[in-house]
């Protein structure tokens, strides 16, 4: 039986379920210990355990990149940083659920998308004991929620309900660098950072607090966009905002290479700074399973 929930809003009990489809992802533990490079603890998600917990002297076979050169000048000989994964990783969330997500011409609104990905991932989470913080992107305000909190996945799922009612025509006052800015300020080392957005305000400031705040961090970006976005259709088309409409001649290519071009630019300069950085990256659009191909991702360990 299909599971039914709406495309154009987030309720309750949907995202509840979600819970249940976590059970075909299959995440198996291996024990802690201290590595010179990464930490050990397995996940459904690529990380470096980032806890410091000593300095030894070097041994062969650890990685020249945790050589600590401060102890290694003092005493004439090479040392080494060890490093291990907490127990339990901070996981945080940033979910974009502004107007402009509000959308969609085939499948699912991007809301709903970014609403019901970032819950299947909390439930994850969960299941790995991993502790919580979230930042929702709301047209007005932006709700933070830090690890102290202990809502967990029911206090998320609250959080995304009460921002998931489209309301196309509220404008956007919140940013995506603001976003950023606050997790960069109060996230911890060695935490997991998930992000699911369309970017499609990014600059080229908000690009430098991300990579700010990929330092010591792990980052998965996830990527949600409509298809009308990457090539408009062509035809005479009626748009609204939710208070005005307007038509538009598609037929002119002109004008369809003017809707387009700010979608392929954006997006060239956000894979660009993932290839970079090495951040996790997932793509996908409302018309997609997003969920099956999430699953897939965090089985093979992509993000």
């Amino acid at each position: 039986m299909a599971e039914e929930y709406s495309p154009v809003s987030v309720d309750e009990l949907s995202l509840r379920a979600l819970r249940l489809q976590t059970h075909a992802v299959v995440i198996e533990d291996s024990k802690k210990q201290a590595y010179s490079n990464t930490g050990t603890s397995n996940s459904p998600f690529r990380t470096r355990g980032l806890d410091f917990q000593e300095i030894r002297a070097y041994q062969p076979g650890d990685d020249v990149r945790q050589i600590d050169w401060r102890t290694t000048a003092k005493h004439g000989k090479p040392f080494t940083k060890l490093y291990t994964d907490e127990k339990e990783r901070p996981v945080y969330f940033i979910c974009d659920m502004r107007s402009r997500m509000k959308f969609a011409s085939h499948g699912d609104f991007k809301s709903v998308v970014a609403a019901r990905m970032t819950t299947f991932l909390a439930w994850l989470v969960e299941k790995k004991k991993d502790r919580i913080g979230s930042v929702i992107l709301m047209p007005d305000q932006l709700k933070c929620v830090d690890l102290k909190g202990n809502r967990g996945v029911n206090g998320l799922i609250a959080d995304l309900v009460a921002a998931g009612t489209p309301d196309p025509g509220q404008p956007d006052q919140t940013t995506l660098e603001q976003a950023f800015m606050s997790l960069a300020r109060g996230a911890k080392n060695g935490a997991m950072i998930f992000i699911c957005s369309d970017f499609s305000d990014l600059t080229p400031e908000s690009l430098q607090v991300l990579s700010r705040l990929s330092t010591r961090r792990t980052l998965a970006l996830i990527h949600i966009y409509d298809e009308m976005e990457a090539q408009m259709p062509y035809g005479f088309w009626n748009m609204t905002d939710g208070n005005q409409t307007a038509s538009v001649d598609m037929t002119n290519r002109s004008v369809r290479e003017s809707f387009e071009k700010p979608f392929a630019e954006n997006l060239a300069k956000l894979k660009e700074t993932i290839e970079h950085n090495g951040w996790g990256y997932l793509s996908v659009k409302t018309t997609d399973n997003y969920l099956e191909k999430l699953m897939s991702y965090v089985r093979e360990g992509s993000i």
